[in-house]
């Protein structure tokens, strides 16, 4: 009989688990087409002036419950040929977007920041790539609709204005925009995002956002989580008595 019981719980436990583990969907996209399969750069381009390795974009990101961020897709631009073997990003997400901040940062709310490294590149010439960054634990997107990512590049540990990110003309799918022709650039090289580096490249482009696409999970209730932790000490428990 306590052999059965055993079996119960670890079985009652399969569904809850399966349950609690749902697929990460896409929640923000100016890369892929509306089911996620192709590319749709549409009039990739990136910026001329400098500085240009701090770029940012405030996302328009509706969801009903928190949602763990768990991949970041974007668009790397190396503008000169070369080799160039330890490229990094300093990645930022913000919960809060305010494009028209009177002062400071237009971003705020600091979801989570970390430092990615993207690898080695061999460009001939001005090239672009779609780099994928899987996220730490931890980086909790909220139900506040606008959102932020700063990304910051480096080759070697130093800031380079070969590196820069990619701008298309489109808008989200899915996802939308509180300013729909808009993207950030750090003009003064201050670190931060400020309204006055809010960037356009004007007609007859109408959509300008930097190439990202955020993929997500649902964050457990925790009610759910409750029940599983019960489940987990109840077989913590059979085995002690054993």
């Amino acid at each position: 009989m306590k052999r059965l019981w055993f079996v119960l719980v670890v079985l009652a436990l399969v569904p809850l688990l399966a349950v609690n583990a749902p697929a990460q969907v896409r929640i923000y996209d100016t890369i892929y087409s509306a089911d996620g399969t192709q590319l749709q750069l549409t009039e990739l381009v990136f910026t001329s002036s400098t500085p240009r390795y701090r770029m940012a974009d405030g996302l328009g990101v509706n969801l009903s419950v928190p949602h763990f961020l768990t991949r970041l897709d974007f668009v790397l631009i190396i503008a000169t040929a070369g080799s160039y073997n330890n490229v990094t990003a300093d990645i930022a997400v913000y919960n809060a977007w305010d494009p028209g901040a009177p002062s400071g940062s237009v971003f705020s709310n600091l979801a989570g920041s970390f430092t990615a490294n993207l690898g080695s590149f061999n460009p001939t010439g001005a090239t672009a790539y779609i780099v994928n960054v899987s996220l730490p634990s931890g980086v909790v997107l909220d139900t506040n609709p606008n959102k932020g990512v700063v990304i910051t590049l480096k080759n070697n540990g130093v800031l380079d204005n070969v590196l820069t990110l990619g701008v298309v003309n489109r808008l989200p799918n899915p996802g939308s925009e509180v300013a729909t022709d808009l993207w950030y650039r750090d003009a003064n090289d201050n670190g931060i995002i400020e309204a006055s580096d809010g960037r356009t490249f004007g007609a007859p482009r109408s959509y300008d956002n930097v190439a990202f696409t955020l993929w997500a999970q649902p964050v457990p209730e925790p009610t759910t989580l409750a029940v599983l932790g019960l489940g987990v000490a109840g077989l913590a428990l059979r085995r002690r008595r054993r």
